[in-house]
Parts: C-alpha cells; sequence; structure tokens
C-alpha cells in the first residue's frame, strides 16, 4: 500500500511539473520599450517653475484651499521654526527630490525661489511662469507600547506556571502634504492636491531602539516627489508589450510564428514586424497580424501600427485584436498630448 502511494504522489509530482514547463515555455514573447508620458498637468506652456519654502505644520491653519490664494507667494517668504527635526527631514528631502528632478528637466527650468520673493518685494514680472507652493497639514509621531505575557517555566502538579512580562514599542509616524500648482502671472491655481505618508515600524524591546519616524516614512517621501514631478513635466515608463501565441496545427507554420518571435525576443522588432506581416499576407493568421502590427508600436511607428492593426480587425474582430487596437490609439493620444506640450513650451523660445 505504502508503495503504491509513492508511485501515486510520484505520478502526480511529474504531472504538475510538466504542467508548470509547459506553462512556463509557452508563455508568450514579451518586448520591453521606453516611452515618455505626457505631464500629467496642462501648465500653459510654462517654460519656467519655482518650488516655494514648504510651510510646517506648526503653522498649519484650517481653510477651504480651493476658495482663497491662502498658500500664494506672500505667506511662504517668512523664517519658519521647525522644532522637530524628522518634520525637517521630511520637508528637506521632499523639496529636494523636486527641485533635483526639475533642475534635470529638459522641459522646464527651474527658477530659485529667492529670484521670485525678489521680484515679489520689488514689484518686478515674476521670473517663473509657475510655481509649487505646500504645506503640512499633519504631523505626528505616536509611540506605542504593549506586553506580552510569556511562559518561564511551565505548570507542574505541584507548582504554578511561570511567566514574564515582556514590553515591545512601536512607533507610528503620519506625514500629510498638500500643495498647490499656480500661474504667477493671474495667480489661479492651475491644481490642487494631497499626500499622505504613514509607517508603523516593527516591535522593538526598548524604545531608544525605535527608528527615527523620518527614515520610516523617508521611501513615501521620495516616492511622493516622484509623483508630484509626473504632474509638472513628461517622464518616462517602461511599457511591456507582449505578442501572441498562434494557434494553428499547421506544424510548418508554428515554426514560421516561432522564428519570428525568437526575432521579436532578440529585439530584431523590424524583422520579426515584416515576418509576422508576412505570414499573416499569406495565411490570414490573426496572431500574426496583431503581432506584425503590435510590434510597429513598438517600434513608435503609431500611424502604421493603427491601420494595420484595424486590418486585421476588420478582418476578424477579434477581441484580443480590439484591445491592441485601443492600446495603439491610446499611445496615438499620449504622443499627441507629449508633442503639443513641447511644441507650446518651445514656441515661446522664439520671443
Amino acid at each position: 500500500m505504502k508503495k503504491l502511494f509513492k508511485s501515486f504522489s510520484f505520478s502526480l509530482f511529474l504531472f504538475f511539473t510538466s504542467i508548470l514547463c509547459m506553462c512556463f515555455f509557452s508563455c508568450a514573447t514579451t518586448v520591453n520599450v521606453q516611452l515618455t508620458r505626457p505631464a500629467k498637468l496642462d501648465l500653459n506652456g510654462a517654460k519656467t517653475i519655482a518650488v516655494l519654502p514648504v510651510k510646517p505644520y506648526a503653522y498649519y491653519r484650517e481653510y477651504d484651499a480651493h476658495s482663497g490664494t491662502e498658500l500664494l507667494i506672500n505667506t511662504f517668504y517668512q523664517l519658519f521654526e521647525i522644532n522637530n527635526p524628522d518634520e525637517e527631514a521630511a520637508i528637506r528631502t521632499l523639496r529636494g527630490e523636486i527641485e533635483n528632478g526639475l533642475a534635470k528637466s529638459p522641459y522646464i527650468k527651474l527658477i530659485n525661489s529667492d529670484e521670485v520673493e525678489l521680484a515679489q518685494k520689488k514689484g518686478y514680472l515674476n521670473p517663473a511662469d509657475v510655481y509649487l507652493t505646500g504645506e503640512v497639514s499633519y504631523f505626528n509621531i505616536d509611540d506605542r507600547v504593549y506586553e506580552e505575557r510569556k511562559l518561564v517555566k511551565a505548570a507542574t502538579e505541584t507548582t504554578a506556571a511561570e511567566y514574564i512580562f515582556e514590553k515591545h514599542w512601536i512607533r507610528d509616524v503620519d506625514f500629510r502634504f498638500r500643495y498647490q500648482i499656480v500661474d504667477s502671472s493671474n495667480n489661479c491655481v492651475i491644481s490642487y492636491s494631497k499626500i499622505d505618508c504613514q509607517a508603523t515600524s516593527d516591535n522593538y524591546e526598548r524604545r531608544s531602539l525605535l527608528p527615527s519616524a523620518y527614515k520610516l516614512i523617508e521611501s513615501k517621501i521620495r516616492y511622493a516627489a516622484k509623483s508630484i514631478l509626473k504632474e509638472l513635466q513628461p517622464y518616462v515608463v517602461t511599457k511591456s508589450i507582449s505578442l501572441l501565441e498562434a494557434k494553428t496545427k499547421d506544424k510548418a507554420l508554428k515554426e514560421r510564428m516561432k522564428a519570428a518571435d525568437e526575432l521579436a525576443g532578440n529585439s530584431m522588432l523590424k524583422k520579426a514586424s515584416e515576418e509576422f506581416s508576412n505570414i499573416y499576407k499569406e495565411t490570414g493568421l490573426v496572431e500574426a497580424g496583431y503581432n506584425a502590427a503590435i510590434l510597429q508600436e513598438a517600434l513608435g511607428n503609431l500611424s502604421l501600427a493603427e491601420s494595420m492593426m484595424l486590418e486585421v480587425y476588420n478582418n476578424c474582430p477579434d477581441s484580443r485584436v480590439s484591445k491592441g487596437l485601443s492600446d495603439i490609439r491610446y499611445e496615438i493620444e499620449m504622443a499627441n498630448r507629449l508633442n503639443k506640450q513641447i511644441k507650446s513650451s518651445d514656441s515661446e523660445d522664439d520671443f
């Protein structure tokens, strides 16, 4: 009986292993391409931007940021005292990451906030087309302690169980920041948004061992800065484009599709697209037509990709082809927005 069970278990193992191998080796080829996305906000062709000092939580008060100009320029040119070093570090990192990102941008020029302050005081033309203002709307550190009963000695017939109580410390951090993007020509708020960064530490035996509040939220602060940068300037993303596998019993056709797949996998995208296109023209295989078109998208030939995918869809209204066509049209929309932003910014260089 044991031998039968072992034999059955081994057969079952081989079965599932073969299934996993089939899944692994039959995965469709994926091509990774880098794309430049347009900034998420329309900055009206702004060429210059300033990042104003961040107001700390001690100076915060509630108000409707949409209805007034409380966050605007004049409130940010005073000396702020920040009593908490963790809040100070968080503010410094947030502002620094945003400024560093903008300083490296080929699309917009970073203006020193001191120049904006001077222009305000002297009544000069604001050197920044737009500026970012922000304040900490909430900052709190909460250290919690709890006791855990731990068995030291188990009870016996003559003695009771012995326990000790161990203390455990946990630190909670809550950092909230709200900001506006403002058009300096009319002090019109282009965008208002906020970010929340919360974190909880692991358990520690002593309070002195707890990590600093700043360290707990540092990664989230840096991520938030990257998100804000995506609103202000074009940014690069990596997109994965998957090819379709051939659904055919024709062995020769499968081999041709496999060879074209290998070309794509080796980054020979143009040759792969041409081979898939030839297969589609000769056989009408939907997967070949789809792959030929989607590889043109990967090459950046979006108009050609759209016309090729549309032809495949008209001949065979497959849901996969419809999805591919929608994806290509989305990329065309993104490319048009990006070109509009760049041209709008470049056009002002002529004046």
